[in-house]
């Protein structure tokens, strides 16, 4: 029996101990970080979560790019709903304040330049 196999079926049956416990040797430390990511958007995490596998995904060299690509891509899987409720605390991991940002008042060359496109 090959190794996947072998945690495949002790998984199936409940025979969590060995399988969980065990040395993940199969995913890099950064690959097993942005799964961390990605897994707290799908259930909707808490913000202290996000900031956590966000420093340990940029610890072990994921980009704060690469991170919102994580956000959009698992938007088609977990619907936009937890894309959007995900997002500010993905922000406020990697330290931009969402809130913030959306309080400052725009720019004057951005209200004229869209008084002229309108």
């Amino acid at each position: 029996m090959r190794a996947h196999e072998e945690k495949l079926l002790r998984l199936s049956m409940n025979d969590t101990e060995r399988v969980l416990h065990s040395p993940c040797v199969a995913l890099d430390a950064k690959t097993r970080a942005m799964l961390e990511l990605a897994m707290l958007i799908a259930v909707d995490g808490p913000a202290t979560a996000f900031e956590t596998a966000a420093g340990t995904a940029m610890a072990t060299g994921a980009t704060e790019e690469e991170l919102v690509e994580i956000l959009i891509s698992a938007a088609s899987t977990v619907g936009t709903a937890h894309v959007v409720a995900a997002a500010p605390k993905l922000a406020l991991a990697i330290g931009y304040d969402v809130d913030a940002a959306l309080e400052v008042p725009p720019r004057a060359d951005r209200l004229q330049r869209d008084d002229v496109l309108h």
